[in-house]
């Protein structure tokens, strides 16, 4: 018995040794330690212990730094420091998911040249790492955080108490930590090392040319998982690499992504389903305008308030500048949160991105008046990224147990006039103001000598206002000072007369006394004693509270002008009495009807009828197929080149649709109802194509052509050879080295292909989507639209295909097509050219206005295209150069935009004539299709009316009523004390083949 006791004494002994050693710190103390654990007691507070959870009248008790109890019947401890909190509220802090605290900026340390002076290809770091130098792995926050007094307290004082922080650099910028917000050393702040794995679509810093574009990185990101799962699978035991050993490390953490707009919201949460992934995105803030396309993909979200301010537009020149879709973006960001949250979506909320710290609150205020509620507002800064950041045990609310994470306001927080009055950070208070006023607000009797005045003492916020009435219409201010329980007053006896009385003295509560200097400099007694409450000022109706009532703009898709507020849909029409340009062996057909029905077109013939039908009389008007533009740079984000290789076949338009872009109405205004969408013409091997129809206000995914052939485009030429440039940009420098591009990209390729085949090498095959893509093209899987002008160029890169195995598809431009179109004819290349474009650079000196005419007597398969936003839009009357330029007849003139094309992209079966079954893409004209006076009065697209020249003309109308509208609202919010910015929507860049970058 006496050695079980023995054992069970020496067990406790171990216990507590072991607690306490748990308690110990690291590092020693330079001086007297002060080791004493406070206890405190907060009582008669209101507590709000979780977001939706709110105790009155109740007791909090902290001790070492975490909640001990909490609730209406707690009992306080007798060595507890009793705080009474009479009237006042406690929340837990706020955590800020996304932040830089802490964390230093990183440096640019070259301008983009590697130390030989040559464009930096390859990464600049030495060492085991990865190729790319945006993929910024290998950084962990939590060894490089400093503590930042200044930066915290900007947090701190508005109620946040933790925050996820992590570099703000790059396209995986590695893992954030989780701290405390105070001066305390770096170890003791740090709640969590490691909390997540940063993600963008920007490269940062980093001077390596690639990425270059928006698709760029969305294919570096998309390499990059696949280079993961390589590693882990067969590449670690061929290589090591220590940025893709951290990227699979890395995966296991949460996943912050930030995006820079509503459309990359979409780009990323596709990756993520991609690669199985779960994305908690960093929003924009402009998510409202595309909540429905944004909730099939993803559900939480880390929420900006950085609304704009009311702009300057008093001068209507300046207020000419701005767009009307940042004027309306303006009046409905601040319903960006509760939309989002309405949604279904799973909201934190920011503070990043405003400009100043110190507006959080009020633009927290502009949230829940434009909709959320002050309980979702709670739960999305506690709560929510407690959850998210895996330290739900630690913050979040105020339960026992958890860090004694809180702030003291005056009133509830969610009111305008309440004022943070402490906030504690691991149980020690470090926004410290006092919890009492140190004088009551209210009208007191002031005695100076022997002179009695009445004092009025007011309060706004945390400022104190003090004015002597001297009758019932004169008052005169009273300068004020308080520091403590010490206070100064000065005033002019005499209104308008400059000698003061000065006075110095103590306070409390509701009294004050002390001696002073009269106007003579006589000393005196004085004394003020508290009379009476404060005489409540009759606050007038706000006219931003009047304007905020007011109706404001429904979200239009697009989000600009022209854009519809209901998905139009097909409809069933019937078109009387037109003249149809069928493109069929029917020809042209007079006084004929076609009726439309399902998206597609039903019948055409005489005097038909339908009883369910809209019914369009086009007596003297005339009707034919919709416009297709096979070469168009309109309605791409984020570059349409990527140049900084010279194969870049891995990057897809398709991920970069713009979908907003108001080309592709004014382009619906044309008479255009698709265009194949082209990386332009840097490099010998560009990106894949994206082949869409113009439909006006749907997503990116949804303007797609389903199921339609894929396309690359490849660039022959002073583009790709970066003539007049740098030479040392990138290889090729030469026309010669073009074709050697092609040789060793095709070579690889076959190999690629060969080891896919080869059972024995497939399994620990790297998946390279540059060689995937090329490999499509040996298969027949991939088309090629080619950039070219010179004929020596033209021959070389058949007899590359003939080498290969693989034939161009259509070359485009093909301003020396007349030399080669017998070669052309022969291999069933088609040729894509402008109709009288020449002598605007060296190459093109040769050209001829008669070249579409005389490769389409050879045979060729011949389409006009614009290759610029504005010739796109009369696409029609360059098909009538064909007629002026080498005796093209009108109908085939007319299928040089219509069904050539469609047979240059394989989609003749569905588009490109007036035909039973066929895609009901249709136009009707005014006239004469090739005339200069023909204008497109209605744009169909799949059944769907997108452009009505009469309703286009009424959207004018309502456009400038909604754009005065939203003019006098940002004046009257100025008057009444608005804060305002100049501001000039930002430029519009139109791509060429040429543009390199934004």
């Amino acid at each position: 018995m006496m050695i079980i006791i023995r054992k069970i004494l020496l067990l406790c002994l171990f216990v507590i040794a072991v607690f306490k050693l748990s308690a110990q710190v690291t590092f020693p103390e330079n001086g007297v330690a002060d080791n004493r654990d406070e206890q405190f007691a907060f009582k008669n507070a209101t507590i709000y212990k979780s977001y939706n959870e709110k105790i009155d009248s109740a007791i909090l008790i902290i001790k070492k730094g975490k909640v001990q109890a909490i609730g209406k019947n707690v009992s306080i401890p007798k060595d507890a420091i009793v705080v009474d909190l009479q009237g006042k509220f406690i929340y837990p802090s706020f955590i800020d998911m996304y932040s830089a605290y802490g964390i230093a900026e990183s440096v640019r340390s070259r301008g983009g040249f590697d130390e030989d002076g040559r464009t930096q290809l390859g990464n600049g770091r030495r060492g085991a790492f990865g190729w790319n130098d945006a993929l910024k792995c290998e950084f962990n926050a939590n060894e490089n955080f400093l503590t930042d007094k200044n930066k915290a307290k900007e947090y701190l004082e508005q109620g946040f108490g933790m925050v996820n922080t992590h570099r703000m650099d790059g396209i995986s910028r590695g893992t954030s930590t989780v701290v405390l917000l105070g001066d305390e050393k770096e170890n003791e702040m740090i709640v969590l090392g490691k909390a997540a794995h940063h993600l963008s679509f920007s490269k940062g810093t980093s001077t390596q040319n690639y990425p270059g574009s928006l698709m760029g990185s969305i294919a570096l990101l998309r390499q990059t998982y696949m280079d993961g799962e390589w590693y882990a699978k067969a590449g670690s035991k061929e290589q090591y690499n220590i940025s893709l050993q951290t990227w699979n490390d890395l995966q296991k953490y949460p996943q912050i992504f930030e995006i820079g707009d509503k459309l990359s919201v979409i780009r990323a949460l596709k990756i993520a389903k991609e690669f199985n992934k779960n994305y908690i995105i960093k929003a924009s803030g402009s998510e409202y305008q595309r909540l429905e396309d944004i909730k099939k993909y993803g559900t939480q979200f880390i929420v900006p308030l950085n609304f704009p301010e009311v702009y300057e537009v008093e001068d209507p020149f300046n207020a000419q500048k701005i767009d009307l879709a940042d004027m309306k973006h303006w009046e409905l960001a601040p319903t960006n949160p509760a939309k989002m949250q309405s949604a279904g979506l799973q909201i934190a909320i920011t503070s990043d991105g405003l400009a100043k710290r110190n507006e959080f609150k009020t633009k927290l205020l502009d949230a829940i008046k434009n909709g959320l509620s002050k309980e979702e507002a709670l739960k999305a800064l506690t709560m929510t990224p407690a959850n998210w950041l895996g330290v739900s045990d630690k913050a979040g609310s105020l339960d026992p147990g958890k860090l004694a994470d809180f702030f003291i306001s005056d009133k509830d927080y969610f009111i305008k006039e309440s004022r943070i009055l402490q906030n504690w950070v691991k149980g020690k208070v470090v926004i410290n103001n006092d919890l009492n006023d140190p004088i009551q607000q209210g009208v007191y009797n002031l005695l100076i000598d022997t002179i009695q005045y009445k004092l009025n003492i007011n309060k706004d916020g945390a400022k104190y206002t003090m004015s002597i009435q001297l009758t019932d219409s004169v008052k005169i201010d009273v300068n004020s000072n308080f520091q403590q329980n010490l206070v100064t007053l000065s005033f002019a006896p005499v209104k308008g007369k400059t000698n003061l009385i000065r006075l110095s003295g103590t306070m409390n509560n509701t009294q004050m006394n002390g001696t002073g200097n009269m106007t003579d400099g006589r000393w005196v007694n004085w004394q003020a004693v508290y009379k009476a409450e404060a005489i409540a000022k009759k606050e007038a109706v706000k006219k931003d509270s009047l304007i905020n009532e007011l109706p404001k703009s429904l979200v239009m898709y697009p989000w600009i002008g022209f854009g519809w507020t209901e998905k139009p849909v097909a409809k069933e029409y019937l078109i009387k009495n037109a003249t149809i340009w069928t493109n069929e062996k029917e020809g042209i057909l007079k006084n004929y009807d076609l009726l439309i029905k399902n998206g597609k077109i039903s019948k055409l013939g005489k005097n038909l009828s339908s009883s369910t039908a809209i019914v369009i009389d086009a007596a003297g008007k005339q009707v034919s197929a919709g416009i297709i533009d096979e070469h168009s740079h309109i309605a791409i984000s984020g570059g349409v080149n990527e140049c900084t290789h010279a194969v870049t076949s891995e990057v897809r338009i398709g991920d970069v649709i713009n979908c907003d872009d108001v080309n592709i109405y004014r382009q619906l205004s044309g008479g255009v109802t698709a265009a194949q969408l082209l990386h332009g013409s840097c490099n010998p091997v560009g990106g894949q194509s994206g082949i869409i129809k113009l439909r006006w206000g749907y997503s990116p995914e949804e303007m797609k052509i389903q199921n339609a052939d894929q396309y690359i485009k490849f660039a022959l030429g002073e583009n790709v050879k970066v003539s007049g440039a740098q030479r040392n940009f990138r290889f090729p420098n030469t026309r010669m080295g073009v074709e050697q591009v092609y040789d060793d990209a095709f070579s690889r390729a076959r190999e690629y292909l060969a080891a896919k085949n080869d059972k024995t090498k497939s399994e620990s095959l790297r998946k390279d989507l540059q060689l995937e893509a090329l490999g499509e093209i040996l298969l027949k899987k991939r088309f090629i639209t080619c950039h070219s002008y010179v004929q020596s160029e033209i021959n070389m890169l058949m007899h590359v295909g003939d080498e290969f195995g693989f034939q161009v598809n259509t070359f485009t431009h093909i301003l020396e097509g007349y030399k080669v179109a017998d070669k052309m004819k022969q291999r069933g290349i088609g040729g894509s050219t402008f109709a009288d474009w020449w002598a605007y650079k060296f190459e093109v000196y040769e050209a001829i206005p008669y070249n579409g005419a005389l490769m389409h007597d050879e045979g060729v398969v011949v389409a006009y295209n614009s290759d610029d936003a504005e010739m796109a839009r009369r696409l029609n009357q360059e098909a009538a150069k064909a007629v002026k330029y080498g005796g093209v007849s009108e109908e085939e003139a007319l299928k040089f935009v219509t069904l050539n094309p469609a047979k240059l992209l394989h989609l003749d079966k569905q588009m490109g004539s007036i035909k039973e079954g066929k895609d009901a893409d249709v136009v009707i004209w005014s006239d004469n299709p090739l005339s200069i006076y023909a204008v497109a009065e209605i744009t169909f697209v799949d059944g769907i009316k997108f452009f009505d020249r009469k309703e286009m003309k009424e959207n004018e109308i309502l456009m400038q009523a909604e754009r005065n509208r939203l003019i006098q609202k940002m004046i009257a919010f100025k008057k009444n004390g608005g804060k305002t910015e100049k501001f000039v929507s930002p430029k519009k860049i139109l791509y060429h083949c040429d543009t390199v970058g934004e």
